[in-house]
């Protein structure tokens, strides 16, 4: 860590001290060759301490433990509330779409699935309706997920 820090310091005055060289330096090529130089230094400074032979970095000095159990109930309730909103979502998608086909639906349930790329899959849809129109009902519902298993309910939900 000390190594670090001697690094940032170092790198800090390199800067001040290259910045007032090159506001009082003349226009001209000279300047931009000033620049170069300036840059160079600069990046010597940086580099130089990595070069040293007893200069290690490890990894497990700066990673932060964490408890499995605490991450996994974490990601559990983030996937609980993605799938219940997604199917709040969809559920109000598809009752506004066949209302506005003209069939009256009291309920859809749509089952949702993690699939093998971890994203979210819609593998079944439910539909209770009051009408018979079963046909009228796969056909949209199968327009928007093609391959998605439809059932038709008829009467309320339970």
């Amino acid at each position: 860590m000390d190594t670090v820090k001697t690094i940032i310091y170092s790198a800090c005055i390199v800067g001040v001290v290259s910045s007032m060289i090159e506001i009082a330096s003349p226009e001209g090529t000279m300047k931009k060759q000033l620049d170069l130089i300036l840059g160079l230094v600069l990046v010597m400074v940086v580099i130089t301490p990595f070069m040293s032979s007893d200069f290690k970095f490890r990894l497990n000095d700066y990673t932060v433990s964490y408890d499995k159990k605490i991450y996994d109930d974490i990601k559990a309730y983030e996937n609980s509330l993605v799938f219940e909103n997604a199917r709040k979502e969809l559920s109000e998608y598809f009752q506004k779409k066949l209302a506005d086909n003209g069939i009256d639906c009291k309920d859809v349930i749509i089952t949702l699935e993690l699939d093998e790329y971890n994203q979210i899959e819609i593998t079944k849809v439910q539909v209770h309706s009051t009408q018979q129109d079963k046909q009228e009902i796969n056909k949209l519902i199968l327009s928007e997920l093609p391959k998605t298993q439809v059932e038709v309910i008829e009467g309320e939900t339970s």
